[in-house]
């Protein structure tokens, strides 16, 4: 019985050595190309993206991370002005940092500060009409919101009126102090123009400034007073945008068949919905970067214990 007890304790104990060594090869698997650096202070580089000559998959993968502050900060292509907060391989999204619109007003009714942001994006980069919202916040504001899919022209826009900070909606942002819309979908620029119906006299004491701001819908929630007060002092709001590789419609049997073709070991392609081009997703066990020439990798402790 003793030695049957000693030989299964050197089974689990072989088990444990194997998913210890299995989960820090998962840990340690390559996000960048061999010999490329794949941080840029705080955010990680994965390929197709790269920061060196060499290291990403075509020019408007390029991140170009400047040294000029501590942390460094990585910005979207070599003469971009985006800034890149995250990338994520497996939906096709980047999170960017972009400017807010605000129009500010004296106490006699007259234009004090005005900030009116344009944003420009490269193809493959498009705004998500899924993670982002079009919001206006102010107690006298209305905003107008354009884009361009393609040559077509989108517009849109929401409004935001109250008298009294009383009256302001302090949970919710359904048009009393902020109002918000959705964004089209395949949208490669913006340009907001932001104004009020009576320059904010009446309520100035507590509300001198209109705001227009695209922002990722599960980072801003309005909460009245506070975020007038907080948006005063705010120039940037994280935004979602879409990326893919190439840009025909439908392309995964048409990429399949190109020497170019990115997606590597163990991953599918898949055509995403409201965008041209394709991306690239581990298989359903796997894990790891599926652009990258190693691939993706799959749980073999899994597979061992469930006797497969």
């Amino acid at each position: 019985m003793a030695a049957l007890q000693g030989i299964l304790l050197i089974i689990q104990l072989s088990f444990v050595i194997i998913r210890v060594l299995i989960v820090s090869t998962t840990a340690a698997a390559p996000q960048a190309l061999p010999n490329c650096p794949d941080k840029c202070g705080n955010l990680t580089v994965p390929y197709p993206f790269g920061m060196a000559e060499g290291c990403y998959q075509g020019n408007d993968f390029f991140v170009n991370c400047s040294q000029a502050t501590d942390p460094p900060i990585a910005y979207l292509t070599k003469n971009g002005t985006v800034i890149i907060t995250n990338i994520s391989l497996a939906e096709g999204e980047l999170q960017i940092s972009d400017f807010i619109a605000r129009y500010c007003y004296s106490t006699s009714a007259l234009r004090t500060r005005r900030n009116s942001p344009v944003l420009r994006l490269p193809s493959p980069y498009i705004i998500s009409d899924t993670k982002n919202k079009f919001i206006a916040v102010g107690c006298d504001t209305y905003a107008i919101f354009k884009g361009f899919q393609g040559t077509e022209q989108s517009i849109t826009g929401c409004m935001s009126v109250c008298n009294s900070l009383k009256s302001v909606d302090q949970n919710s942002c359904s048009g009393v102090g902020c109002g918000q819309t959705n964004i089209p979908s395949g949208l490669h620029n913006r340009t907001m123009t932001l104004d009020s119906y009576s320059n904010h006299s009446g309520i100035w004491d507590f509300n001198p400034c209109s705001f227009a701001f695209i922002v990722e819908e599960t980072q801003f929630k309005f909460s009245g007073n506070t975020s007038f007060q907080q948006l005063n002092s705010t120039t940037r709001l994280p935004m979602v945008l879409n990326w893919a590789i190439g840009d025909e419609p439908d392309p995964c049997d048409v990429a399949k068949k190109r020497q170019d073709f990115v997606c590597q070991n163990y991953s599918k392609c898949v055509n995403p919905t409201n965008r041209n081009g394709y991306i690239c997703q581990c298989l359903d066990g796997y894990e790891g970067n599926p652009y990258h020439p190693n691939g993706c990798h799959g749980d073999l402790f899994k597979y061992t214990t469930n006797g497969k």
